[in-house]
């Protein structure tokens, strides 16, 4: 399972994120060192995210291609 730490910092950021996933048709969560999980495809998530003090994103597929502006 590809696991990308990544950087989201405005509203901008998720949505941009969110709509690359969503063009690509794939799925992903958002996830934290503390065990937090929400939906990558949800802007409700991405913005709860924003909070978190680390941010990693997950799939069943590679989803580089698609999230490379945010990696760091």
């Amino acid at each position: 399972m590809p696991k990308y730490k990544i950087d989201l910092v405005t509203t901008r950021d998720c949505q941009e994120f969110i709509n690359n996933l969503t063009r690509a048709q794939k799925r992903a969560d958002l996830i934290d060192d503390k065990g937090y999980r929400v939906s990558a495809n949800s802007m409700l998530g991405a913005l709860a995210a924003l909070e978190w003090d680390s941010l990693f994103v997950v799939s069943e597929v590679d989803i580089y291609e698609e999230v490379k502006k945010w990696v760091v």
